[in-house]
C-alpha cells in the first residue's frame, strides 16, 4: 500500500539482510495471509526477535504494537517510533492502546499483537488474553495465528558467532464464530485459548507450556476465515454494537 513511514520500508530491508546474517529462519505458512483487508495478526512471544520477524516476512505491511517504555529508551525509542509502532502499557487495561489498535483495523490495516501479553520467561507458551478476540469482534478482522519461537538463545549464540535457529509458522486466518449474541468475557476467554491452541499447534510439544495438557480443549469458537465472510463480519460488529 505504499502507507507506512520511509523508514519502515528501510528497517525490513535491513532486518531481512541482517536475520540472513544471524540466523537460520524457517518460514512456513506465508500462502496463509490475507494480502488486504484488516487483519490482526496474533503472534506468540518468547523473545525480542519475534515481532520483528513479524514485520519483516509477514508479506504486507503491519503496524506493531511495543510496550511502552520502550519509547523512552535513547536511539531505540526513536527507531522504534520511526518504524510506526504504537505504545501499549503492560499490565493495566490500556483503552488508548486499544482505541488505536481499532482505528488501524477500521483503516483496513494488519496490527501485529501478541496474545500473551508480554515475552515468555520461559520460552514456553503463556495463556493468552483476551485482547485478540475483543478487536476482532469489534473490527470483524480475521486473526491470524502465528507461531514464533528459538530467539531465546540469540545472545549466546551470537557470542560464539553461531547463527540462530528460528521458525516462523503461519497458520490459517480465523474469526470468532457468531452465535446470535454478545459474548461474555468466559466465552472470549475460550475463544482466546482457542487460537492460542492454533498457534501451539504449529510447535513441538516442549514449547506449548500453559496449552501442552490442554491441546484438546478446542472449543469450537473459531473458524476458518474466507474471503467470502464480508457480510458475516458486518453482523459480527452489530451484534457488538448493540451488545
Amino acid at each position: 500500500m505504499g502507507t507506512r513511514p520511509a523508514f519502515y520500508y528501510f528497517g525490513n530491508a535491513f532486518l531481512r539482510a541482517a536475520f540472513k546474517i544471524l540466523l537460520r529462519v524457517d518460514v512456513r505458512g506465508l500462502e496463509n495471509v490475507p494480502r488486504d483487508g484488516p487483519l490482526i495478526v496474533a503472534i506468540t512471544h518468547s523473545s525480542f526477535l519475534d515481532p520483528l520477524l513479524a514485520g519483516a516476512y509477514t508479506p504486507r505491511e503491519v503496524i506493531p504494537m511495543a510496550k511502552a517504555e520502550v519509547f523512552g529508551w535513547p536511539v531505540i525509542g526513536l527507531i522504534v517510533r520511526s518504524y510506526g509502532a504504537f505504545p501499549v502499557r503492560r499490565g493495566e487495561v490500556d483503552v488508548s492502546a486499544f482505541k488505536s489498535a481499532l482505528r488501524i483495523l477500521e483503516g483496513g490495516y494488519a496490527l501485529v499483537i501478541a496474545p500473551e501479553g508480554h515475552r515468555s520467561e520461559s520460552g514456553t507458551l503463556q495463556r493468552g488474553r483476551e485482547g485478540a478476540i475483543m478487536l476482532s469482534l469489534r473490527t470483524g478482522a480475521p486473526i491470524l495465528p502465528v507461531a514464533v519461537w528459538g530467539g531465546k538463545g540469540f545472545w549466546e549464540n551470537l557470542s560464539h558467532l553461531r547463527r540462530t535457529p528460528m521458525r516462523f509458522y503461519v497458520g490459517e486466518p480465523v474469526i470468532p464464530e457468531l452465535l446470535g449474541a454478545k459474548p461474555t468475557r468466559e466465552r472470549m476467554a475460550q475463544m482466546s485459548d482457542e487460537l492460542m491452541i492454533r498457534a501451539a499447534e504449529m510447535m513441538p510439544p516442549e514449547m506449548r507450556g500453559y496449552y501442552a495438557e490442554r491441546m484438546q480443549a478446542n472449543t469450537g469458537y473459531l473458524r476458518t476465515f474466507r474471503p467470502s465472510d464480508g457480510q458475516v463480519l458486518e453482523k459480527s460488529k452489530e451484534v457488538m454494537r448493540a451488545g
